[in-house]
């Protein structure tokens, strides 16, 4: 029991002076360039489901280096969606504005060189375009989960890679059509984005 103490002991002051003797923390901007083709799983059809679209975002992160090729970053990041949608009894385009708030928490590991994989999970906060008056419906879920994967490349400082993001489960979307109705529909989110990381400050 003593001995056990005793290594644990000796652990956590290696990893305290480790971590004292570099540099880990590292604060960072992104950017990224996403093609959002959400999955339809309740199978509406086509001229009522959401259009594929792009989403742009841009945030900051901050990061921590656990050994050379392993780290760990959570961000902040402000997204836009605008997909194409008809409304399901007067057939008009509906204004879809699903402009979200997300904080991913994804691990980077090395591979080889300044090649690498990430992989992570992200809360998404949409702020734009539910309903959120009185409905015979359930309200929208707020927050939404995602998990993503993917592979970049490091050249000098930024960091470039490609990944794809995809929803933990089905989300019932709330469009609000005017004060007091709203037009539904189902989607999983998927899309696959292409994203910049620069880092502003090493701490």
């Amino acid at each position: 029991m003593i001995m056990r103490k005793l290594v644990l002991t000796t652990f956590i002051l290696a990893a305290c002076f480790v971590a004292q003797g570099q540099k880990g923390f590292e604060l960072s901007i992104n950017s990224k360039l996403g093609y959002y083709f959400p999955a339809n799983t309740e199978r509406h059809p086509s001229e009522l489901f959401v259009s594929n679209a792009f989403s742009p975002a841009a945030g900051i992160s901050l990061g921590y280096n656990f050994f050379k090729s392993t780290g760990v970053s959570l961000g902040l990041e402000y997204a836009h969606l605008s997909p194409d949608k008809k409304d399901l009894f007067s057939g008009e385009n509906l204004d879809v504005k699903w402009q979200s708030v997300n904080i991913p928490l994804n691990v980077r590991q090395g591979i080889w060189r300044n090649l690498y994989l990430t992989a992570g999970v992200t809360l998404v906060r949409q702020i734009k375009g539910y309903y959120d008056g009185v409905s015979a419906f359930s309200q929208q879920k707020i927050p939404e989960y995602n998990w993503q994967a993917g592979m970049g490349w490091k050249i000098q400082n930024l960091s470039i890679s490609m990944q794809f993001s995809r929803g933990f489960s089905s989300v019932d979307k709330r469009i609000k059509v005017s004060e007091n109705s709203s037009s539904g529909v189902t989607v999983r989110h998927r899309e696959i984005f292409l994203k910049l990381e620069y880092p502003l400050w090493k701490f």
